[in-house]
């Protein structure tokens, strides 16, 4: 009887586990083109789309500096460019260039060409948050002209090009704080809010030569790297102009994205215009309170900051009062020469990339709800005004309490 029971049992596990087929989608890793970045242009009603590869025979698997286990004449990724009607079919379009199929999930950047950006880029979120194997975690950038010859160039600090330039990004949030990153699902996120705008910082080459050989980046100085330039502005999906690093910096600190940030300005305005000290910002926060006067809103801006000195080129007391505070009111001078400028060339483009419609809404959904019925939001904004207030103060000076140039001999 039990051992009856034991075959029985048997037998269910077999026909049980029959119609599970294990691995049945399997892929080795030797069939796959690991993708670290992308690109994607308009032109003649077609997409053209870059992707850059991961070249295992080159020896080199890092992701970041140095030169590597091993070194190979070989590039780090080689290039693959297809055109098509639609993303995908220029994606599958690969395979007739590759021996490996695509594979996204660890890319890293993806590059707009400015004529896609403003024909339209809603086709290309909707495929990167609707594709399996797509990453939306991406960083976007857009280039100036045609997308593809970016991925092209080669970096001496890194070997993957697309973590490279995803590094790039990062350290100019921690430390410059000109513009935040944009990753593709804040920009989806940006261009659904109530604001509909958003915005992508720029990729550029800062020669005319392309450095696309091995044996060119053998050299202590490129003649072309990359680098981070303006920042672009979006209103819906389409892209209407462009703001300064100057611009993108007081647009930063609208938006509450300051990480740290380095502010030069004039040590002592009343004596010379010069620009000759350094200051570091440390911790900054932005609260901005909607406030309905009479027939338009006006925004209440409040900028706190605090940091330390760290230089100075005129002769200065640290130890006096009233050289911090001079010092301290200068600074706040520079940053509202930022938010005015920034401001300005904003509301001149009409696009809300500073968020203050996400702000009314919040604060007052009454209004808000007459203005998406009158779908006035436009009118609304230009019809906005800012009221900055900046307050920045000075926690330390650093290891000396008078500056290099008051202790020289008169």
């Amino acid at each position: 009887m039990n051992r009856g029971r034991s075959v029985c049992l048997l037998l269910c596990l077999c026909l049980c586990s029959a119609p599970l087929s294990g691995c049945w989608d399997d892929r080795e890793l030797n069939e796959l083109g690991i993708t670290s970045a992308s690109s994607y242009d308009w032109k003649d009603n077609e997409w053209i789309a870059t992707y850059q590869v991961i070249n295992p025979s080159s020896g080199v698997s890092g992701t970041s500096g140095g030169s590597g286990a091993g070194s190979s004449s070989s590039p780090p990724f080689v290039t693959f460019t297809a055109r098509g009607k639609t993303i995908m079919e220029a994606v599958e379009r690969t395979n007739l260039l590759s021996t490996r199929q695509m594979f996204f999930a660890h890319s890293r950047i993806t590059v707009i060409g400015e004529g896609l950006a403003k024909h339209g880029i809603h086709q290309l979120i909707d495929l990167f948050l609707r594709k399996q194997d797509a990453r939306e975690t991406v960083f976007v950038f857009i280039a100036e002209g045609e997308a593809g010859k970016i991925l092209a160039q080669l970096m001496q600090m890194a070997k993957n090009q697309g973590a490279g330039v995803q590094l790039m990004m990062e350290q100019e949030e921690k430390l410059l704080s000109y513009y935040s990153g944009t990753r593709l699902f804040e920009l989806a996120m940006d261009i659904a809010s109530e604001s509909a705008s958003a915005v992508i910082p720029q990729i550029l080459l800062t020669g005319g030569e392309l450095m696309d050989r091995s044996d060119e980046v053998s050299v202590t100085d490129l003649p072309s790297r990359l680098a981070l330039g303006r920042l672009a502005v979006l209103k819906k999906d389409k892209m209407i102009g462009w703001l300064s690093q100057e611009q993108a910096f007081g647009l930063t600190f609208l938006t509450n994205k300051i990480e740290s940030a380095t502010i030069a300005f004039p040590s002592d305005p009343k004596q010379s215009d010069e620009t000759d000290a350094s200051f570091m910002l440390q911790t900054c926060s932005t609260k901005v309170r909607p406030i309905w006067e009479k027939d338009h809103y006006v925004m209440d801006v409040s900028i706190h900051g605090h940091g330390v000195l760290n230089e100075v080129g005129s002769a200065m007391d640290m130890n006096s009062r009233e050289t911090i505070s001079t010092m301290e009111k200068s600074i706040e001078q520079v940053v509202l020469g930022y938010v005015n400028e920034s401001w300005q060339a904003v509301h001149r483009l009409g696009a809300d990339v500073t968020g203050f419609a996400v702000q009314i809404h919040r604060s007052d959904r009454k209004r808000w709800k007459q203005i998406q019925k009158d779908k006035s939001w436009d009118t609304v904004f230009k019809d906005i005004e800012i009221r900055p207030h900046v307050s920045i103060k000075i926690d330390r000076t650093g290891l000396s309490s008078k500056s290099y140039k008051a202790i020289q001999p008169k």
